[in-house]
């Protein structure tokens, strides 16, 4: 396919013959060999949003001889009756992606309004389909930090996918977050000490931080007090009768030059309005994940400043609407390329997120819905080029990022379910490129809720905890056919699990121990009920599919011992080479006494033996 400017025309080869539909033209001509003929067709071919559209049932009909069936549209080798068959109608129409580009600003506004107000799935879908047939305008085409292995990196789900932290290192200078200021400290043998500051506006708040070569990236929210605003766009006078001001929240990006860390320079900065979600960075460019629930304002702000500050709303190109995930407002996706002059590239949906997770080709966004099921939206990313890929669904509620796994063009997902009685149950769900299901796994652990998640290449490993700590072992090499090998009870359970061999995971979490009480005899015997105690490191051999064990454990720390570890695989640092793993932690001694310690632990793992260093 191609597009001749000149002469305003789609080009379409396929096979011996070449397509031509002429812009704005109800007829199309083929060519093939000296043959010519002209097609007369019942739309035209038109551009919108800059790029170029050709009717898909003429090419699905004239170019690629199937045979296309109309009731929400599907395109066979063979005819389909989708009027006949409703669970065909059914099964195509989850397979559809129905996510359309915002028109005009009226109809924009009328969609968020009828969210606003409650407006049912239906009157969403009519009103798409009313945007689908609106008449359209043509316009012209616009024109990792390297480690010597010598210091710690912020510890991430994906591997060259970043993570934002609150300290980040570069083996010399320690970069530490901490309200509207990061500290720049040198670390030289142990030997601390300060060489700058960053202090931002006392209402610009860093919630994380990147740094990549000789660049540290901020990012976190400010908050704008301004009076309470008149007009359509604002409509709130109960609030201006209330209160003589507002609050408006904005989630930005600033980037300094730390070439020198003693002399930090401002160099950029995006603001979106809205509150920080979370981010990532791969290839040098930051991807800000912002909500924004305006309440009553039609289209987000954007804020670019690089010597000047310039601000406008976001435009209506780049806003999709997602039928089946209405809000009130958007998630807006910003690409800001923090190495190089690239344009920060924004895309807003009509949605809410709660959940993200990125891969090196895409971005996951996931939010529950009334149904008890989580929709995921894909995102596919090039750069600071980014586009609506598919949404699908799955049974349930996830745990965290790690629920989500991207492997050989599948979505691999777990998550816990609860049927009518508020009894639970757990799944595993696969989905493909187009986020349509593969293939599941169902009625897990009944009565009991997942703690943990980890997907290594065609495995997949999920802890589910009530009274015992089950792991349970998944192969995952047939997309359409994911099942259980193996499952290994032990006391306890795993919070976070991390990969320390081929075969090896270490599983982080809290021990249990059951509680007892006195019989009519004055003999004390275990109930079935237990108390949570301290910290718990265990080693799993995963090399048998089928037979998980756990080959060692270690407890520090009786009852109400604690690390961010537990919910923060953040604060978690692993060394490889040497065997150890390193977290913070409050250590109970003495619960009697209420004895304990805070600071860091040390354990290593070498030769399947994990010790307290």
């Amino acid at each position: 396919v191609s597009y001749d400017g000149a002469k305003r025309v789609a080009v379409v080869q396929y096979g011996t013959k070449e397509f031509q539909f002429p812009i704005g033209s109800r007829t199309f001509q083929v060519t093939e060999g000296t043959s010519q003929k002209t097609v007369t067709m019942d739309t035209t071919a038109r551009i919108v949003n800059n790029r170029t559209l050709v009717p898909l049932r003429v090419v699905a009909e004239q170019l690629l001889n199937k045979e296309v069936a109309y009731r929400s549209g599907a395109i066979a080798d063979t005819p389909v009756n989708l009027t006949g068959d409703d669970a065909l109608y059914q099964n195509i129409k989850t397979r559809i992606g129905s996510a359309v580009k915002a028109q005009n600003l009226e109809q924009l506004k009328t969609l968020l309004a009828s969210v606003q107000a409650g407006a049912d799935k239906t009157g969403g879908r009519d009103l798409v389909t009313t945007m689908e047939q609106a008449a359209v305008s043509e316009s012209a085409p616009a024109a990792d930090a390297d480690s010597d292995g010598g210091y710690s990196q912020t510890n991430t789900q994906v591997a060259g996918v970043d993570e934002a932290d609150i300290v980040k290192t570069d083996g010399k200078y320690l970069y530490i977050a901490g309200n509207n200021t990061v500290r720049i400290v040198r670390a030289d043998g142990g030997k601390l000490s300060e060489a700058a500051r960053i202090k931002l506006e006392s209402n610009k708040y860093v919630q994380e931080i990147y740094l990549d070569k000789d660049r540290l990236v901020l990012v976190g929210n400010r908050q704008e007090t301004s009076g309470a605003p008149d007009g359509p766009i604002y409509p709130m006078p109960l609030v201006k009768s209330i209160l003589p001001y507002y609050f408006k929240s904005w989630s930005f990006v600033d980037v300094y030059d730390i070439t020198d860390p003693n002399q930090p320079t401002y160099l950029k900065g995006h603001e979106m309005e809205g509150s920080y979600q979370t981010s990532r960075k791969h290839d040098g460019i930051v991807y800000l994940i912002t909500n924004s629930n305006p309440g009553g304002i039609v289209m987000p702000m954007v804020r670019e400043t690089q010597g000047s500050v310039v601000e406008g709303s976001v435009k209506i190109s780049d806003v999709t609407i997602l039928p089946d995930r209405f809000a009130p407002g958007y998630v807006v996706l910003s690409a800001m390329d923090v190495l190089g002059d690239q344009k920060t590239q924004v895309e807003a949906l009509t949605a809410y997120s709660h959940l993200a997770y990125m891969s090196e080709n895409a971005l996951y966004l996931a939010s529950g819905d009334a149904d008890n099921q989580t929709v995921i939206t894909k995102i596919k990313i090039q750069g600071t080029m980014m586009g609506y890929a598919g949404s699908g669904k799955v049974a349930g509620s996830l745990l965290n990022q790690f629920s989500m796994d991207e492997y050989q063009d599948h979505l691999r997902v777990a998550s816990t379910t609860w049927d009518k009685d508020w009894v639970s149950e757990n799944a595993l769900t696969i989905l493909d490129s187009s986020m349509s299901v593969t293939g599941s796994v169902t009625g897990l652990a009944r009565g009991e809720t997942i703690y943990s998640v980890r997907f290594f290449g065609d495995r997949g490993y999920v802890v589910t905890f009530r009274q015992v700590d089950p792991l349970f072992v998944f192969d995952l090499s047939d997309p359409a056919a994911p099942k259980v090998t193996g499952e290994l009870k032990v006391p306890g359970f795993s919070n976070y699990l991390h990969p320390v061999g081929e075969n090896l995971i270490l599983g982080i979490g809290q021990e249990i121990k059951p509680l007892y009480e006195q019989d009519a005899s004055g003999n004390f015997v275990e109930t079935d009920r237990t108390r949570q105690d301290g910290i718990k490191f265990s080693l799993f051999d995963v090399s048998d599919l089928g037979q998980p064990k756990e080959v060692d454990k270690l407890v520090v720390g009786e009852e109400n011992s604690y690390t961010e570890a537990f919910y923060n695989h953040k604060a978690v640092m692993v060394d490889p080479e040497r065997g150890i793993v390193a977290l913070d932690a409050y250590v109970m001694e003495d619960k009697t006494t209420w004895q304990g310690k805070q600071g860091a632990l040390v354990v290593s793992y070498l030769g399947e033996d994990l010790k307290l260093k």
